[in-house]
């Protein structure tokens, strides 16, 4: 019956285990079904990770990126720049054949180094009248000739919307995006998401360019740029970003379908599926490192130091990039990026059809692998041992990461790992906790158990040695209870306050009732002689210490102990030395003074009080106040004074003790 308890104790710990996993990964479960801001934040440094460990890809040469950067400033003078040097520029690099420009600025005033503009400010400013009108003609304003050099060109100028203020104006200066839609089981564009506002460039410049395109993106809240909208709704319509009208341009799409489907949104174009979430976002894959596409300062192309072939065929991204100005992005990669690269990257993603996907059934894949990882780990965890849960833990979290990193790189279809790896860790962590928990109780039950079985034995030793001597009666119960009152007692008083704790105390406690166990070696017509022993009887009798030691120390022996052990130590200078006297006139050795053991002087005013206060076949019962007396006249001759003072102090006690402890008539 005892294994049968056992084993159903140990299968029933294995189940609450489980059930305590389960519960950790229903919890979790719900985390990823409706992650907090921490488990966002997560699984977008998960994408980071994800995006650094894959090889960098091969960059298309198409896309090329004109910096306005420091040396152009220095050689051209400082931003913004009037707007004849724009045309020029936009002029040069027509001229050598681009496909497309993408112009990454918004320039929604006047130029003010204009003529005009400069005779305005003059006379507003400064009160300057002229006495005649000075001729101003049309293609001397900076703003014309931009125009112009617009309208000649293959340029794409940029725009941005806005959120939160709504117009009322419907702007047709910008150009909308030549679509029809597919839509696919009842799923419509509604969720793309729609701008309030926008800010443009001059009508005049809009105008001239015939395209435009909108540079928004979308920082997350660590501040990194993971994605970006390719196409947003304004007023009801459908508009592109600046890299996907820039490919329009280049390529002559007159018209792209987007497809709907439960995934989010597809553009069909140019024989290419490109893949955007239900808001019309595009996960850029930020493959490329350093340097990776080709870089032109505009101070080259203005003093015509690029080689003609440069720009031909090719789409080309122009921004300001000089320190301190321009929009800079941080990257996955951990680096800063300039708008003109992140449109540059988003080309060459679309030309190279190197795509990330994250589809709609992304996070219901995600909520299955925090499920199976969780149930499984709680049911390894609850049947296995420490070395099993471990390796089973690090081999399902590993397997989980490469899962998730091999659908990365083949697919291009992320799936965060966080959670799944969050279930696994979790239920090792608390799991491991509870077992431990629960192992500790059996261990404690099993330590209170052995102890409840020593006591026993020794209680069963102690009274087979009473059986002999049958009028000690409750003597053993007694006198250990009177040692422990004393070494308490003893324990408040600095010379004992290191010697005496609660340890060492339980220790003499339990070890006092085997003081008298060498009498199972002394015949009994001398331990039960009802009169006084002979001198011979009496030096036999004195033997029940010695014999008692060395009982104790052959089983210490026998269990493989040493004497020095805790428990045996004391068991032992109790039934060796009990009857050694302070002054030295005891026995067996004669010791004197703190050369017997503190523990013997202990029972020493425990034993004899008790011997005092018990009826005894050849003297009547003393009382306690006879006891006493007794004891205070042998302070210093056969007892220890300090422990007497003890006696003295806890005499009350004593008192209680004998009365509950009493022997029965």
């Amino acid at each position: 019956m005892g294994i049968l308890n056992a084993n159903s104790r140990f299968g029933s710990d294995n189940i609450k285990l489980f059930l305590y996993g389960c519960l950790i990964t229903v919890a979790l479960a719900c985390f990823a079904i409706s992650p907090p801001s921490l488990v966002q934040y997560l699984n977008n440094k998960s994408y980071d990770l994800m995006i650094r460990a894959l090889p960098p890809s091969s960059v298309s040469m198409n896309p090329v990126i004109v910096g306005i950067d420091d040396p152009s400033l220095t050689q051209h003078g400082q931003w913004p720049w009037p707007r004849y040097i724009l045309a020029r520029l936009v002029k040069k690099i027509a001229d050598q054949g681009a496909s497309a420009i993408g112009m990454d600025m918004i320039l929604p005033e006047e130029d003010r180094t204009s003529l005009s503009v400069v005779l305005k400010d003059m006379g507003k400013e400064r009160g300057v009248k002229f006495q005649k009108e000075l001729p101003i003609r049309p293609q001397d304003e900076n703003d014309q000739i931009l125009a112009e050099a617009l309208r000649n060109a293959p340029v794409v100028l940029a725009y941005q919307f806005k959120f939160g203020n709504k117009s009322s104006l419907k702007s047709s200066d910008i150009h909308p995006l030549k679509y029809i839609i597919k839509e696919s089981n009842h799923h419509n564009t509604r969720g793309i998401t729609s701008a309030d506002d926008v800010i443009h460039s001059l009508p005049m410049l809009t105008r001239a360019a015939g395209a435009s395109g909108f540079v928004n993106s979308l920082t997350d809240r660590d501040g990194i740029v993971r994605r970006v909208p390719l196409i947003m709704e304004y007023k009801g319509v459908i508009y592109p970003s600046l890299a996907m009208a820039a490919l329009n341009k280049a390529y002559g799409n007159e018209q792209v379908m987007i497809e709907t489907t439960e995934d989010g949104f597809f553009i069909d174009w140019n024989n290419k599926r490109i893949p955007l979430d239900s808001r019309g976002f595009f996960l850029i894959p930020y493959r490329f490192r350093d340097n990776s596409f080709q870089y032109v300062p505009a101070a080259d192309i203005l003093s015509g130091r690029t080689k003609p072939e440069t720009f031909k065929g090719k789409v080309v991204f122009v921004g300001v990039n000089a320190s301190g100005m321009g929009d800079s992005h941080l990257s996955p990669l951990n680096t800063m990026v300039h708008g003109t690269e992140v449109h540059a990257s988003i080309v060459n993603s679309i030309l190279t059809g190197d795509f990330i996907k994250r589809p709609a059934w992304a996070p219901g894949a995600e909520l299955v692998f925090v499920l199976a990882a969780g149930l499984l780990s709680s049911l390894a965890l609850a049947a296995g041992g420490a070395l099993w849960c471990l390796s089973f833990t690090l081999i399902a979290a590993f397997a989980t990461g490469a899962i998730f990193y091999l659908l990365f790189l083949t697919h291009g279809i992320f799936l965060s790992p966080v959670m799944p790896l969050a279930a696994l860790l979790v239920n090792f962590v608390f799991l491991n906790t509870v077992k431990y928990g629960l192992e500790e109780i059996k261990v404690r039950q099993r330590t209170k158990e052995l102890i409840q079985s020593q006591d026993v034995a020794i209680l069963s030793l102690s009274a087979l040695a009473e059986t002999r001597d049958q009028e000690t009666g409750h003597h053993i119960l007694r006198t250990q209870r009177y040692v422990r009152t004393l070494a308490r007692c003893l324990r408040c008083h600095d010379k004992y306050k290191k010697i005496f704790n609660d340890q060492t105390i339980e220790l003499l406690y339990k070890s006092a009732p085997l003081h008298d166990i060498g009498k199972v070696g002394i015949p009994d017509q001398i331990l039960q002689k009802p009169g006084k022993l002979t001198e011979e009887e009496f030096e036999q009798m004195k033997n029940h210490t010695i014999i008692g030691a060395h009982t104790i120390a052959q089983a210490g022996q026998m269990l493989g102990s040493k004497v020095d052990f805790p428990y045996l130590k004391y068991a032992y200078e109790l039934a060796i030395s009990h009857h050694e006297k302070w002054d030295g006139s005891g026995y067996p050795y004669g010791l004197a003074g703190e050369a017997i053991p503190l523990s013997g002087r202990l029972m020493a005013v425990a034993d004899v009080y008790d011997a005092l206060i018990s009826r005894r076949v050849y003297k009547p019962a003393f009382s306690h106040e006879s006891a006493r007396e007794t004891i205070l006249a042998e302070r210093g001759k056969h007892f220890d004074p300090d422990i007497v003072d003890a006696f003295i102090e806890e005499e009350q006690t004593f008192i209680q003790i004998a009365r509950e402890f009493a022997d029965k008539e």
